[in-house]
């Protein structure tokens, strides 16, 4: 590689890079941007990274997810992280002298100058004096949209074969959720992987309102309604909290909660006023995982992607969707056509599959609970024109951003659906290989769903998320309002 043209290249980006981070992390007053719950967990990690306690496999880590869930933002965030602490993370500070070099480098910009990620650093080490298996400062490195170097994983793996003799490398790597696709088992072993996701309404508080959540209650309420014994001890518990619930919803803007299920979980919407351009930029998010990474990463002709967004919307407008019904709609012939279109759907992050009750590894054939990764894509796909039967689809999308967030192998195992007519939307299997039994709906009263999935699973309680108030049915189900869910 020309050394001319890295040096140019490198020179301009360091010149640049204070504006872009500024960009990133103050608003139009030059006020500090909130954070999003995930920065805890990375200011933790650079705390461990810089007095020598962080693992092997966490010096590289990958952090996939759906585009403009604010990875770049993060990165800026974690870049300019003595900004974003306090007097609380004094060990952090402490240690903050460690730190050699922090640096960002977004990897679409290295594609459009035709250099690679490889030649880069073999340039980025001369220029520093070491190298990566000799290092011997502390050094965290940002890699943005890695996924734009055709060998990136390839990269990442010599970085870290290159560092087993020490601990002072921490590379985060940012990429799609399609990245999945391209990471091959050699990696997958020797990196931490951590997605980010769209955001949950207390995050939406904060970068809305900056209304900020009663300190704990989430994870009290999570303890409360996946790991009680029983319906009773579930409301008991609830019912403990309502006072402190209310008081903390009657401060809200009255919009909130709806504004949250149409436009608020994605953080490039917040500060857009208008719903109709907010739906817009949503819409835009789609169109360019279809052209960067649906494309990019499967082969399919131009006739089956020009059906992507047809697929998206007869997927948000149903209530139960058939593999059949689909196929002979869309007029496509094959039907393993349209299972590789679903999933890589679901590899971009834009859906979320459930299976069946007991059919975890049943036919493909048999069609499984399709949802969104958040409610606000499907605002966007429909928008925002619900048919009633439909309506109530919103909360089993966030139900389903809730499991993957905070529950998928924290307290549950899985998750699946009744497929059965008039069964439960979800049956949870926990850590403790209990089930619970779970409903949604908007100002849901009938716990009929519930009642006939438990004949056929033993569960030791089910919930009802969506009721008008706090009721507990038949020792059996708790009918838990949606206030009380949104703070979870």
């Amino acid at each position: 590689m020309d050394e001319q043209k890295l040096s140019g290249f490198y020179r301009t980006w360091r010149e640049n890079i204070a504006g872009l981070s500024d960009a990133y992390i103050y608003d139009a007053n030059k006020k500090l941007l909130p954070t999003r719950d995930i920065f805890s967990m990375y200011r933790k990690i650079v705390e461990r990274f810089l007095t020598g306690e962080i693992e092997e496999f966490e010096k590289i880590i990958i952090m996939p997810g759906i585009r403009g869930a604010g990875k770049t933002t993060l990165l800026m965030q974690i870049l300019n992280i003595e900004k974003f602490i306090g007097p609380k993370d004094g060990k952090l500070i402490a240690n903050l002298s460690k730190l050699s070099e922090k640096f960002f480098l977004d990897v679409s910009k290295l594609k459009l100058e035709n250099i690679s990620l490889n030649d880069f650093f073999k340039f980025y080490e001369n220029t520093k004096g070491f190298t990566f298996e000799n290092l011997k400062e502390k050094f965290i490195i940002l890699l943005d949209e890695v996924h734009y170097d055709e060998q990136w994983g390839l990269f990442l793996k010599s970085i870290f074969d290159r560092t087993k003799g020490h601990k002072n490398i921490l590379m985060v790597a940012t990429g799609s959720s399609a990245i999945h696709l391209k990471m091959n088992p050699d990696l997958s072993r020797r990196v931490r992987i951590e997605e980010i996701f769209p955001m949950k309404f207390n995050e939406y508080l904060i970068l809305r309102y900056g209304k900020y959540p009663i300190s704990g209650l989430s994870n009290d309420l999570q303890k409360i309604i996946f790991n009680s014994s029983n319906a009773a001890e579930v409301y008991n518990e609830l019912n403990n909290k309502t006072d402190q619930i209310n008081r903390f919803f009657t401060e809200l803007h009255p919009q909130a909660e709806a504004d949250f299920f149409e436009i608020g979980n994605f953080p490039f919407t917040i500060n857009i006023s208008n719903k109709i351009k907010a739906l817009e930029q949503l819409k835009n998010v789609i169109n360019s995982i279809i052209v960067k990474d649906i494309v990019g990463f499967e082969k399919f002709n131009t006739q089956t992607v020009a059906k992507i967004n047809t697929l998206l919307y007869l997927i948000a407008n149903s209530d139960i969707i058939s593999y059949d019904n689909l196929r002979t709609t869309l007029k496509i012939e094959r039907f393993e056509t349209l299972i590789a279109l679903i999933d890589v759907l679901i590899m971009s992050g834009v859906l979320v599959k459930i299976n069946s009750l007991g059919k975890p590894f049943a036919s493909t054939r048999k069609t499984p609970k399709l949802l969104f990764t958040a409610p606000s894509l499907r605002t966007a796909v429909l928008d925002n024109v619900f048919a009633s039967s439909v309506e109530g689809k919103k909360l089993e999308d966030y139900f389903a951003l809730v499991f993957l967030k905070d529950l998928k192998n924290k307290k549950a195992r899985n998750i699946a659906f009744d497929i059965a007519e008039g069964g439960a939307d979800f049956i949870l299997d926990l850590v403790d290989k209990e089930k619970i039994i779970v409903e949604v709906g908007f100002n849901k009263e009938t716990t009929e769903q519930i009642k006939n999935t438990s004949k056929k699973v033993k569960a030791k309680y089910g919930i009802l998320i969506g009721g008008k108030k706090l009721e507990l049915q038949d020792d059996l189900i708790v009918k838990i309002p949606l206030n009380y869910w949104l703070l979870v």
